[in-house]
C-alpha cells in the first residue's frame, strides 16, 4: 500500500512510487472484482474490453475508438504507444495494420499486454520503459498515441519533449489527460472539503490527485494541455472534452447504489450524455502535429 502523497511538487522517488503503484492496481477496469475470469485469460480480456468499449458513447465507430484513432490512415504505419496498461490500444492498432511498438512503466503491464496479443493472434513490440526516458532513436514513428497515462508521471513534459524527439516530421501525437473542470473532478474538491484536507494546507491539485486513480495524477484545462504540448515543441490541432456515462451519476459502484447506478445510466441516451460529457466530462483529449523538421530537443 503506497499512502498517496498531498504535495505534487517534487520529483524525489515520484516516478518510482508510481510505478510501484500502477504495478500493483493495473487498469482492469474490474474497480470491484466483479469479473469471474481469471486475470490474463482470453475471457478476462474479452471481459474487460466490454466494460471499457462500452463506457462511453466516444468510444465507438466501424471499430472501437474509430472516431479518435484514424486506424484507417495508420495502415502499415509506425505507431508508438505511450502506457500501453493492459494492452486494449495495443491490440486494436495492430488489428488495424499498424507496426506498433507499445511501452510501459510497469512490468506487470508488459507481461498482460503480451499474454493479451496472443490471445488474440496479433503481434506488437512490447517493451518495459520509463516515457521520460524513451530508448528509442530519433523520428522513428509515424503516430504517437497515449491515453490516460502522462498526466501519472513525474515530469508530463519530459514525456511531451520525448514524443517530439522520436515523431518524424510532420507526425502526429494524440493524447488524454485529465480536465481540471470535469464534475468528477468538482466532486473530489467537495469530497476535499468536507473531510477537512483542503484546510490542512492540501492544494486542489493535490485534492484532485487523492481522490483519483493513480499514485499521482495531474489535471488540466484546454488551454495549459495545449501549452504543455507546445512547450514540447509540437503544434496543437485540437483540444476537446470527452468522458464516460458513469460520470453523470457519482454515486459508489458497489452493491445496491452500484446496481441502481448501473440501471440509471442504461436510461440515459447516448445523445444526451454525449452533450453533458463535451463540457463537463474527465478528460481533455488533443491531437498535435510535428509540423516543422526542426532539430530535435
Amino acid at each position: 500500500m503506497y499512502i498517496k502523497p498531498e504535495r505534487l511538487d517534487t520529483r524525489d522517488g515520484l516516478q518510482e512510487r508510481s510505478r510501484l503503484w500502477w504495478n500493483q492496481n493495473p487498469m482492469s477496469y474490474d474497480w470491484h472484482g466483479t469479473s469471474p475470469a481469471a486475470e490474463g485469460t482470453r475471457d478476462f480480456f474479452r471481459e474487460i474490453d466490454a466494460r471499457f468499449f462500452g463506457s462511453s458513447p466516444f468510444y465507438g465507430g466501424e471499430r472501437p475508438f474509430a472516431g479518435l484513432i484514424p486506424f484507417r490512415d495508420l495502415k502499415g504505419r509506425r505507431v508508438l504507444e505511450v502506457g500501453c496498461g493492459l494492452g486494449a490500444h495495443t491490440q486494436l492498432l495492430a488489428e488495424a495494420g499498424c507496426s506498433v511498438t507499445a511501452i510501459d512503466l510497469t512490468p506487470r503491464a508488459v507481461e498482460l499486454t503480451k499474454k493479451r496479443l496472443l490471445c488474440a493472434g496479433v503481434h506488437a513490440d512490447v517493451r518495459l520503459m520509463d516515457a521520460e526516458a524513451m530508448e528509442f532513436g530519433d523520428e522513428e514513428f509515424d503516430f504517437v498515441w497515449s491515453w490516460g497515462v502522462i498526466h501519472h508521471s513525474a515530469s508530463p513534459e519530459r514525456i511531451v519533449q520525448q514524443v517530439y524527439r522520436v515523431l518524424k516530421p510532420f507526425g502526429e501525437f494524440r493524447v488524454m489527460v485529465y480536465y481540471r473542470r470535469a464534475l468528477e473532478a468538482s466532486v473530489s474538491v467537495l469530497r476535499g472539503a468536507l473531510s477537512g484536507r483542503l484546510f490542512k494546507g492540501m492544494s486542489l491539485d493535490a485534492v484532485r490527485s487523492y481522490y483519483t486513480d493513480g499514485y499521482i495524477a495531474r489535471f488540466y484545462t484546454r488551454p495549459s494541455l495545449a501549452q504543455l504540448l507546445r512547450s514540447g515543441g509540437l503544434e496543437t490541432v485540437e483540444t476537446r472534452i470527452v468522458g464516460q456515462k458513469s460520470e453523470l451519476l457519482p454515486l459508489p459502484g458497489k452493491g445496491l447504489s452500484g446496481r441502481l447506478k448501473a440501471s440509471l445510466l442504461r436510461g440515459i441516451p447516448d445523445g444526451a450524455a454525449k452533450f453533458v460529457l463535451s463540457r463537463a466530462g474527465m478528460f481533455v483529449f488533443a491531437r498535435a502535429t510535428k509540423n516543422r523538421g526542426a532539430s530535435v530537443h
